[in-house]
């Protein structure tokens, strides 16, 4: 007997489902029980990628991690997993995955006699068990708080808030199941990765990953292999067995490019390749792989100034440009201020654990009459800002920045320019004294009594907290 077949005749046990893929992810190996447990043929699996059909994934991250899973259970599907690296010369060059299904199937099918089974079932310890589901539950909480982000992040156009926008909903709604490319465009801050969330959530590819990549924010150098990943020995320093990119972890689903403006010319052309072929090449390799991905890209940058001026391929941005979704910054939509302002406020006092239930009308108007060159973004700090000062229920004007208080425009007569600056003055002088009022009534000359009366009329009693 050939010894090089040994192996293999060990592995058609007809105990256990056995498959082996290469360090590619390629099925290279399947044994008959495994087959009998899919309804799959040699002709169906050999020489396929794991990622084609409906089976363990968890051997990819076998593959990118080269750590073993010598246990793993899965009650639902009655089902005891191992998965195991496989090295050569201390080169990973694939993983082997081993299936155990612990119902009546297996019986029915004869893949051994009762005996065999209540062997095996017998020696499926408690504890083998418990030690599983508590590595789960440490996972989970482990991961609990990226869960939570995303689960905020993406969560449709329930999530764009302001009666502007409803247009804007509408043009999401549209755009998530079709397959075009879509640009958004805007000043900084003014949500574009939201509707980039939106179209995603919407779409028919929710249930498979959004994979957001910053162009601006990789090196130039590491951006190549960042989106197409690279191969064993690719370069000084690779990862053992490759790692994959960015669009191979957002296959089937949607890659988000933003800041795409910063995108280097030397990228440009691989990122059309990849628009056009619908394939990519790792870093150090020559063999294209397949992806289907939704792209979508964002820029606060003028793309068609950086195409005039020799800075960005005219070709890839027509690519990118197929449908365009404009996002108006934060002072051409004012009416959107107040609700977004509550909005944050909600979602700030669950994150910081505060109880602050509004905004005074004197602070409405200044957010109202404030540029916010920050958009959206800037809105959410100042609030944050605000209402980690804020010592009553609701935001107050002093509560705001100086820079937005500056801002204001001035009242419309005497009476009122009088009272918001004897006001302003009171709340000067009580922070520069960290609230001493008698030392604040000796600087601005009037007895302690006036002082009281005064806070009472402006409506400052928190700052009656010190002598």
């Amino acid at each position: 007997m050939n010894t090089c077949e040994d192996p293999i005749l060990m592995m058609n046990t007809p105990y256990e489902g056995i498959i082996f893929i290469d360090s590619e992810g390629y099925i290279r190996f399947a044994n008959t029980a495994f087959k009998t447990y899919t309804g799959l043929t040699d002709e169906d699996l050999l020489n396929t990628h794991l990622s084609q059909h409906n089976l363990d994934t968890g051997l990819l991250e076998t593959i990118q991690t080269g750590d073993p899973d010598l246990l793993s259970y899965y009650p639902e599907a009655r089902l005891l997993v191992s998965r195991q690296p496989v090295f050569h010369n201390d080169r990973l060059i694939g993983a082997l995955g081993r299936y155990v299904a612990l119902d009546t199937y297996a019986l029915k099918q004869k893949l051994w006699d009762r005996e065999d089974f209540l062997k095996i079932v017998s020696r499926i310890r408690i504890r083998d068990i418990m030690i599983q589901t508590s590595r789960l539950f440490t996972e989970l909480n482990a991961y609990r708080e990226d869960f939570q982000r995303s689960n905020t992040a993406v969560s449709g156009i329930e999530a764009i808030i302001g009666s502007s926008q409803k247009h804007l909903k509408e043009m999401v709604m549209r755009l998530a199941n079709s397959t075009s490319s879509v640009l958004i465009t805007g000043e900084s801050g003014v949500g574009k990765e939201l509707y980039a969330n939106a179209i995603h959530f919407h779409s028919d590819r929710s249930h498979e990953p959004f994979v957001k990549v910053n162009c601006a924010a990789i090196p130039e150098n590491l951006l190549e292999s960042e989106l197409f990943g690279y191969v064993d020995g690719a370069f000084t320093g690779a990862r053992k067995g490759g790692k994959m990119g960015k669009f191979e972890l957002a296959n089937r689903g949607t890659i988000f490019l933003d800041e795409i403006g910063e995108m280097p010319w030397s990228m440009q052309a691989k990122l059309l390749r990849v628009l056009q072929e619908k394939e990519i090449e790792r870093v150090g390799d020559n063999k294209p792989r397949r992806v289907d991905v939704r792209i979508i890209s964002a820029t606060n940058a003028d793309l068609e100034q950086l195409v005039a001026d020799g800075k960005f391929r005219h070709d890839l941005y027509y690519r990118l440009n197929v449908v365009k979704l404009y996002i108006p910054p934060l002072r051409e939509r004012k009416q959107d201020i107040i609700p977004l302002a509550e909005y944050f406020i909600q979602k700030l006092n669950t994150q910081l654990g505060l109880n602050v239930y509004g905004i005074s009308e004197e602070a409405k108007r200044l957010l109202l009459e404030y540029d916010w060159p920050g958009n959206v973004r800037e809105l959410s700090n100042v609030l944050e800002m605000a209402m980690n000062f804020c010592q009553n229920p609701e935001i107050a004007p002093e509560d705001l920045p100086l820079h937005i208080r500056k801002n204001a425009c001035p009242p419309a007569n005497y009476r009122e320019a009088m009272e918001r600056f004897e006001r302003q003055v009171l709340v000067q002088t009580l922070d520069l004294v960290e609230k001493d009022r008698e030392e604040a009534a000796k600087r601005l000359g009037i007895s302690r009594a006036t002082l009281f009366r005064l806070l009472k009329k402006h409506n400052l009693t928190h700052y009656e907290g010190k002598k």
